[in-house]
């Protein structure tokens, strides 16, 4: 099994990412200076982290501190940006040797981000003397003033209490000045630390911003930019650059016509030199699911013995695929034995077995996995835990076929779940296969007799790939079990307990398939509106247990069939009031815009509700309906 979380191994050859960021980071001609590492989400962005945080470790060099940074942490802080700052200086007050030489210095800014804390705190309470005196001109404070400002906690209210107490000689020399003055004398004093301490580099890497609220995102951002970006400091920032966007556009929204792109813009201020993860090709998918295997029979230092071996032939460089035979090559069984190689019970035989597996499903499983490490981990580990609840219970699986109806679940889950649904009319066995496979893609009677009865989905080329995968014949055999073990992925969106016809299950997979341009999606729902001899409300509720599912996928499918069905208007419009606070975002306020122009009334009661209930503002609503105001 592996965790969902960086790996500690390279895997994925992103070494060189590394030892590049290390290299920038060690550059005085650069410097101070934020880097973003950017990448999609599970794209290895944290593996490349903690390797440039080995590399550094590894140097040991006196003069080099690093400060590693999980910005998820932050989440349930009042401020993000006093509590990034927090870190820092407690992580340098941990070294000894720094302590020595700026112990007080560090002392005095933890102070000044106490006062900014009680600062941000104040003005969400709406305590404006309160904001004077932290982040301005400086006023007197009355002890029971302060007791109102702090949540009533007993003990923790009194120590508060008290150290505001010890600070008042402190408070009292801060000068008479603005909320931009103290930004700067921070700066100043941070820079003079620096300075002090000797370090040649302070290097501050942060991870997991982009599991981050749209607001924390923002406030970390900034806390770089305002505070901590200078002279002797290095930012290493690992970010998904849509999340970010959208955490930008979410407090800075486009209200007019202007060209300017306000995201990519405050991005490119705080990003001085952007770095890229490139997206794994497939090649680079199926070596790393290989690598996975590899892994979990392996002992750890063989595992190293390989990596180096693939690396020493290049076989990440020039883009390989890696086969078995190189595998065992590297390992030299004959040498160093199987016991001294594999992990306690595990086998050269098991070892074997599986790598052919994988490597039979690997084309079709690299392609689904669009280039994310993440999700090949996270089907392996649903491999694994199905192949070990079956050893439990004493189910005897074929591997094989394991592999290869996973590979159909995360490849096309509505697919997955007709076939669930034929295997359930059979007593186990999915018939309707033998169908699909007997006839080969190109156009003939047949085919389209098929193309009748069956979903088009069938009859995709990675679905016909999946057929022709070995086994082959897997209408043959008793699947029961296997569904069994994927309960979870067929309970899932509730289609199967509609009880739907063939054909009623063929309309919603038409209707609901991935990939459909909006022209031909929006051809499909005209076409299911004039179909004669099908009942209509009995297809739109099997749509709607797939928008069940992912509603800001499917949302516009839904405004789509509000279009096209004027008696169902009511069913749909009490559907989309079920999408939650963090399902919206500008492209679902503008898909609104559709009801708005076929029925007005409809557009502002949704409107209303979801402003009433929370789930949107409505200033934020009206600046994505009207970008020109």
């Amino acid at each position: 099994m592996w965790a969902d979380n960086a790996s500690k191994i390279d895997m994925l050859s992103y070494e060189p990412y590394a030892e590049l960021l290390y290299d920038i980071s060690m550059s005085e001609r650069v410097n101070p200076l934020t880097v973003g590492l950017l990448g999609n989400w599970g794209s290895g962005k944290s593996t490349v982290l903690n390797l440039i945080e080995k590399k550094i470790k590894s140097e040991k060099n006196p003069n080099v501190e690093t400060v590693f940074v999980n910005a998820w942490m932050f989440e349930g802080y009042d401020d993000a940006k006093t509590a990034l700052m927090e870190v820092i200086l407690r992580t340098l007050e941990e070294n000894e040797t720094i302590k020595e030489k700026v112990g007080e210095s560090l002392k005095t800014l933890r102070e000044r981000v106490d006062w900014f804390r009680l600062g941000g705190y104040a003005i969400k309470k709406g305590i404006p003397y309160m904001v004077n005196a932290t982040l301005g001109n400086p006023l007197p404070m009355i002890v029971d003033g302060i007791k109102t400002l702090v949540p009533k906690n007993g003990e923790q209210t009194e120590e508060l209490i008290k150290e505001l107490l010890k600070t008042k000689e402190f408070f009292k020399e801060q000068p008479n000045d603005n909320v931009v003055q103290n930004i700067r004398l921070f700066r100043k004093e941070f820079e003079k630390m620096m300075s002090d301490s000797k370090l040649d580099n302070l290097i501050i890497i942060i991870d997991d911003l982009d599991r981050c609220s749209p607001e924390r995102i923002i406030e970390t951002l900034e806390a770089i930019r305002l505070f901590l970006a200078v002279t002797k400091t290095t930012f290493i920032i690992a970010i998904d650059e849509d999340v970010v966007s959208y955490a930008v556009q979410s407090k800075y929204p486009k209200i007019d016509d202007a060209t300017l792109n306000i995201s990519k813009d405050y991005i490119e201020k705080i990003i001085q030199m952007p770095i890229r993860i490139p997206e794994l090709s497939d090649n680079d998918v199926k070596n790393y699911l290989k690598l996975l295997i590899c892994e979990i029979f392996l002992k750890d230092d063989h595992l190293t013995r390989l990596l180096l071996g693939l690396k020493e032939r290049q076989v990440f460089v020039k883009g390989e695929i890696i086969s078995q035979d190189e595998i065992l090559a590297i390992l030299k069984l004959e040498e160093y034995g199987e016991e001294e190689v594999f992990k306690a019970g595990s086998s050269k035989e098991d070892f074997e077995v599986q790598l052919d597996i994988f490597n039979r499903v690997a084309e079709i499983i690299a392609s689904t996995l669009k280039g994310n490490p993440r999700q090949a981990k996270r089907f392996l580990n649903t491999f694994y835990i199905r192949k070990r609840l079956s050893e439990i219970q004493g189910l005897k699986l074929d591997l094989s076929i394991l592999a290869k109806l996973m590979v159909l679940e995360y490849t096309h889950i509505e697919l997955f779940r007709e076939l669930y649904v034929w295997h359930v009319k059979s007593e186990g066995y999915a018939r309707e296969l033998e169908d699909l496979i007997k006839f080969p893609l190109e156009e003939s009677t047949e085919t389209n007799e098929l193309k009748q009865k069956y979903s088009s989905m069938w009859f995709k080329p990675i679905i016909q790939q999946w057929l022709e995968v070995e086994p082959v014949n897997i209408h043959e055999e008793d699947l029961r079990q296997y569904f069994y073990l994927a309960k979870e992925a067929i309970k899932e969106k509730n289609i199967s307990m509609l009880n739907l016809t063939a054909e009623e299950r063929k309309w919603v997979n038409d209707v609901c398939a991935e990939g459909l341009n909006e022209s031909l999606r929006k051809q499909k729902i005209e076409e299911l509106s004039m179909a004669e001899n099908i009942d209509h409300s009995r297809v739109i509720k099997g749509i709607i247990a797939k928008y069940h599912s992912d509603r800001e996928a499917n949302v516009k499918i839904l405004i789509g069939v509000y279009e096209q069905f004027l008696n169902l208007r009511g069913e749909i419009l009490k559907e989309i009031k079920k999408l939650r606070k963090e399902d919206f975002s500008p492209p679902i306020i503008k898909n609104f815009n559709i009801i708005k122009g076929i029925n007005a009334q409809d557009y502002e009661e949704l409107k209303k509700y979801f402003v009433d209930e929370g789930k949107i503002e409505r200033a934020f609503w009206e600046r994505i309906e009207n970008p020109n105001g």
